[in-house]
C-alpha cells in the first residue's frame, strides 16, 4: 500500500504540538493564575482523558470495562481566597465566573462551573471549604468521547482535597466524581471514566469490574500503536439519549427478574443461554440493549485475556465485533463512526476498529502496527475527508497515567 507521505508529516506535527503542549499548558496556566488572581497557586493538579479499548455501555450494568488514559490531560490550578466566594476561569472557553456554594443554585449560563460547585459541595460535607480560585485548561479534546469531563472533575477533586487535607481514599476519588455527573450535571454516568482517570497505568489497559471494584492492569504490546479518530461530530450527553439507555437496560432488568422468576440485580447476573431462551418473549428493543450488554461483557474479558497473550489479532477481532454490536444492538453509531471504522477495516496494517466511548458522535479508535502508526493515521484520515467529512482529524494516542499533583 502506498501512504500518503504529505499527510504523514502532518501526523507527526500534530503528535509533536500536542506533546509540547501538555508540557506547555502548564506554566501558561500559573501565568494565567497569576495575571486572573494575583498570585500564584497553592497548587496545580491533573488527570487523563481515555479511549476505550473494549467494554461500552457496560459500566453502568455493572459489567466489565477496559480504558486506557492517554497523554492528553485537564489540569487544575487552584488556591485559596477565604470567605464564601469561588471563582474560576476556563483557558479553553475564554470565561470567568464566580459563585457561592449554595444548595439547588446552579449555573445554566456557564454549564462548566457545575462541576466545580459538585465537587465543592461533596467535599463540604467531610470537611469545609472556603473560598478558592480556580483557572483550568486542557489538553483533551471536548465532545469527542475521550472522557474531558472526567479528567476535568477528577482534577478539581485531587485539587481541593488535597489543599483543604481532606482525607479520601484513593477509592473514593471516582465515586465522588461519579456522584458529580449524576447529581450536579444530570448525567447518569458509569464509573469507568474517573476510575481509569484516577487508576491509570502507562502502557497498560485497565481491566475493571464495574460492580466490585476490583481492576487489573494489563499491558499493551508495543508492536501495536492507537489511533483516536475524531469524527469532528461534538456529543452532549446530557441531551442525547444516553440516559434513555440505562433506563432501557433498567427496564430490561425488571423483565428478565419476572420472566426468570429471581432476582436480576443488573444485565450481568443474565447468562446468554438465558437471555436467547427469551427471545421470542421480550420487547425486541430491550432484547437488543441485552444481548450487547451480554455479550460485549465477554467480549471485555477475552481481549484481556488476548493482550496478556499478546494477540492483537484477536483484540482487533473483538473490536470489530464490538463496534458491530453497538451499532446494531445499542443503536449508539452514527455514519461518521462507522465510516471511519469501514475505513480501517480495509488497511493493511490495522488490527482493528471500534467506536469508543457512549457514541452519538464523538471518536473512534484503530489498533495499528506501530512500525506504521503515522502513516495509517494519516490515510484513515484522507480517505475520511475523501468522504466528504471535513471537520474530522486523526491522532496517534499516546497512553498516560492516573490523576497527580503537577505542583504543590
Amino acid at each position: 500500500m502506498k501512504f500518503r507521505k504529505r499527510n504523514s508529516e502532518r501526523v507527526k506535527d500534530r503528535a509533536e504540538t500536542a506533546t509540547a503542549g501538555t508540557e506547555e499548558i502548564k506554566k501558561e496556566l500559573v501565568r494565567i493564575y497569576r495575571e486572573e488572581f494575583g498570585k500564584t497557586p497553592d497548587i496545580v493538579t491533573s488527570a487523563p482523558g481515555r479511549i476505550n479499548l473494549i467494554g461500552e455501555h457496560t459500566d453502568y450494568n455493572g459489567g466489565y470495562v477496559l480504558p486506557v488514559a492517554i497523554d492528553r490531560r485537564t489540569y487544575t490550578a487552584a488556591g485559596k481566597r477565604g470567605g464564601e466566594l469561588f471563582i474560576a476561569f476556563s483557558k479553553e472557553l475564554g470565561k470567568k465566573t464566580s459563585f457561592e456554594i449554595l444548595p439547588g443554585k446552579f449555573e445554566h449560563s456557564n454549564f462548566w462551573v457545575n462541576y466545580i460547585k459538585g465537587a465543592c459541595s461533596l467535599l463540604s460535607e467531610i470537611k469545609p471549604v472556603k473560598g478558592m480560585n480556580f483557572a483550568i485548561g486542557s489538553t483533551v479534546p471536548r465532545g469527542s468521547g475521550l472522557s474531558s469531563s472526567a479528567a476535568y472533575v477528577v482534577s478539581i477533586l485531587e485539587a481541593v482535597s488535597r489543599l483543604y487535607e481532606i482525607p479520601l481514599k484513593d477509592i473514593e476519588i471516582p465515586l465522588l466524581a461519579q456522584r458529580i455527573e449524576n447529581e450536579f450535571v444530570g448525567v447518569q454516568s458509569g464509573i469507568m471514566d474517573p476510575f481509569v482517570a484516577k487508576f491509570a497505568r502507562a502502557q497498560n489497559a485497565l481491566l475493571i469490574d464495574s460492580r466490585s471494584l476490583d481492576f487489573k492492569h494489563v499491558p499493551i504490546p508495543e508492536k501495536g500503536s492507537i489511533l483516536v479518530c475524531v469524527t469532528g461530530v461534538r456529543r452532549a450527553l446530557a441531551t442525547t439519549e444516553y440516559n434513555k439507555r440505562r433506563q432501557q437496560c433498567q427496564a430490561a432488568v425488571a423483565d428478565l427478574s419476572e420472566r426468570l422468576g429471581r432476582k436480576v440485580e443488573l444485565l450481568r447476573d443474565v447468562s446468554l443461554d438465558e437471555l436467547k431462551s427469551l427471545k421470542e418473549q421480550m420487547d425486541p428493543i430491550l432484547y437488543n440493549r441485552s444481548y450487547h450488554v451480554v455479550t460485549e461483557n465477554q467480549r471485555a474479558l477475552q481481549t484481556f485475556a488476548a493482550l496478556e497473550n499478546e494477540d492483537l489479532g484477536l483484540v482487533g477481532k473483538l473490536m470489530l465485533e464490538s463496534h458491530i454490536s453497538l451499532r446494531s444492538n445499542y443503536d449508539v453509531s452514527g455514519p461518521e463512526l462507522d465510516t471511519y471504522v469501514e475505513i480501517a477495516e480495509q488497511l493493511d496494517g490495522v488490527y482493528g476498529a471500534r467506536m469508543t466511548g457512549a457514541g452519538f458522535g464523538g471518536s473512534a479508535i484503530c489498533l495499528v502496527d506501530s512500525d506504521n502508526e503515522e502513516e495509517l493515521a494519516a490515510e484513515v484520515e484522507a480517505r475520511y475527508r475523501d468522504r466528504g467529512y471535513q471537520e474530522g482529524h486523526v491522532f496517534i494516542a499516546r497512553t498516560g497515567g492516573g490523576s497527580r499533583v503537577e505542583r504543590a
